[in-house]
């Protein structure tokens, strides 16, 4: 049995209490509430997380090459000429994503009023070895 969900043909990734219910139920024919499977799951050490996302493409020869060799000759080559390196990532947000859940009666699914207008905004952010923090927001549609 692997870590993820899906190699077992759920469609999901994490494991949920629903998850982990089903696959009692199918492996040892046993049926427990989600309740009772969150209890269990406690009493075995674990609570629920927010998982870590890591890309998968990663090679981590090519980082420890990057960090022994690549990095150190670049802030060389920076301190020469008395500049700075910064180290740059960004991340965008839409007015239009649907996050989160509610409870509502079963049948009734709850409606929110919105204008339909769609907004965004991009956050591009650097920081250098030493801290220094750069930043340029971009909001469009």
């Amino acid at each position: 049995m692997g870590n993820d969900p899906r190699q077992l043909q759920f469609a999901f990734a994490l494991w949920t209490r629903a998850i982990i219910r089903e696959l009692i139920r199918r492996e040892f024919d046993v049926r427990l509430s989600e309740v009772s499977v969150g209890r269990r799951l406690r009493k075995l050490g674990l609570s629920p997380q927010r998982p870590l996302y890591r890309a998968d493409q990663q090679n981590p020869q090519a980082v420890a090459r990057w960090k022994a060799e690549t990095y150190p000759q670049r802030r060389a080559e920076a301190a020469q000429v008395g500049a700075t390196i910064y180290f740059a990532d960004e991340a965008g947000v839409r007015s239009d994503d649907h996050a989160g859940t509610t409870w509502a009666p079963v049948g009734r699914t709850p409606m929110v009023a919105s204008t339909g207008d769609r907004f965004g905004i991009n956050l591009i952010s650097a920081v250098s070895a030493k801290g220094k923090l750069r930043r340029l927001e971009i909001a469009g549609s």
